[in-house]
Parts: C-alpha cells; structure tokens; sequence
C-alpha cells in the first residue's frame, strides 16, 4: 500500500544516528524512530508526522504480500498477521549549508557543502519461510539466507544486502549501530549475533545522484527480528 511521503531526520553518516523499529501486540504493527533500541544517546522516541510514511506491507513465509489495513494516525500501524512487516520511510533532500542542515534540495539551499537524498526502511521478521530468503521490495534490503530463529547467541547470520531487487556490494552492514563488515560482490555478508533476544541489523548505502537537487543517494535499511529464549 502506498501512502504520502515521509520526513524523517537523517544524518549523512554512513550509519544511522537514529533508529527505525516495529512493535507487535497481536497482529498490530507499530513505527517507531528514536534511540530506545540501538542505545545511542539522545531521545528514546522522536515524534513523526503519520503522513511521512510511504510504505507499510504485509508478507506471508513464502514472500507473498498480504492484505492489511494501515493506521494513518501517529504512530502509524499495520494490522495483519505478518510473518514479515515491512515500513518504508524517505526523508527527502537534504542541503549542508554553513548555517546547518536544511531540508530541501541543493538547488533552494542557498551556499551547500553537501547534499542528499535520504530513503530508509525497517523489516521485522516474526516467523520464517524459505520465500523470506529473497528480496520482499525493490528498496535496499537485509535478507536472511537461512531461518534466523534457529541460531543462538555467538552464532554467524549469513546475510544477502539487494538493491533494485539484486545483490549490491559496498554496504556497510551495522549491528546495534555499530559497523561490522561490508557486503561483497555477492551482497553477502556474515554478522556474529550477541546479544539474546531482540536483534537489529542494519545496512547503509551510498549512490551518486545526477537530478541536480543533491549530489548522492542514502539508502539505510533495518532488520530486526528476535532470538528464542
């Protein structure tokens, strides 16, 4: 389902100073943005606009989208009984200027330093099938190759990073926000898991750009799932 634009604040390092999650309580799916899972500092929840939200799906364990109906008030919700959920957020342009950062593209900025289009994305997994091992939208994306919920804390998570639906290599693969290796030229990647319980993985992705309204292209993408006590 598609939905309005979103703005959401990102930074133009190469990982996330802030985080996207998802809560569940049955079959209701909650957006959240802020610091409360990653444990950076600064506020554990960050208020957003419900309209910044452009995409809320739903897939079965074989990959298939499923009907869902999405909450449009904040924070936005997704009800259906998702073996994946999936949120997809785009900031918009962003403008370094002298007098700080700006929201718009270089070409209404003024004097920039640098420029920026922002998109990112969060996936949460609650159950597993081998059609979850593939590439659920065209965004940049963490796919699981194998069924996380059978791995243990110190286990090795092999991961495929795709863009446009393919393996792309030279993202940098991030766990709880901190920078654990780089996809290859398979989009492969392994992460070493731990902690117990809750899981987030994410990977980021630079691409120069040639609209004229910013200089490159940031795509971050999360991945979040939980270990079996």
């Amino acid at each position: 389902m598609y939905l309005p634009l979103l703005l959401l604040t990102l930074t133009c390092a190469p990982v996330l100073a802030h985080d996207l999650w998802i809560t569940r309580d049955g079959t209701l799916h909650t957006l959240h943005y802020g610091h409360e899972r990653s444990g950076h500092e600064g506020a554990k929840a960050l208020e957003y606009r419900p309209e910044q939200v452009r995409q809320a799906l739903c897939f079965d364990v074989a990959g298939r989208p499923l009907r869902a109906v999405v909450g449009m008030r904040y924070p936005v919700t997704l009800d259906g009984d998702c073996a994946a959920s999936l949120f997809l957020a785009s900031s918009g342009y962003w403008s370094k200027t002298p007098y700080g950062s700006k929201n718009l593209p270089k070409t209404e900025a003024g004097l920039v330093l640098d420029s920026w289009l922002a998109v990112e994305s969060v996936k949460r997994l609650d159950a597993w099938g081998s059609g979850l091992a593939r590439p659920l939208t065209r965004e940049l994306e963490i796919v699981p190759l194998g069924n996380p919920f059978t791995l243990k804390v110190g286990d090795k998570l092999r991961l495929m990073v795709t863009f446009e639906g393919k393996p792309v290599a030279g993202a940098t693969v991030a766990y709880f926000g901190q920078p654990r290796g780089v996809s290859g030229a398979d989009g492969q990647v392994n992460v070493r898991l731990q902690r117990p319980g809750f899981q987030l993985l994410q990977a980021s992705l630079e691409t120069p750009l040639t609209d004229a309204k910013a200089d490159r292209r940031i795509d971050t993408a999360t991945l979040q799932f939980e270990l079996p006590q």
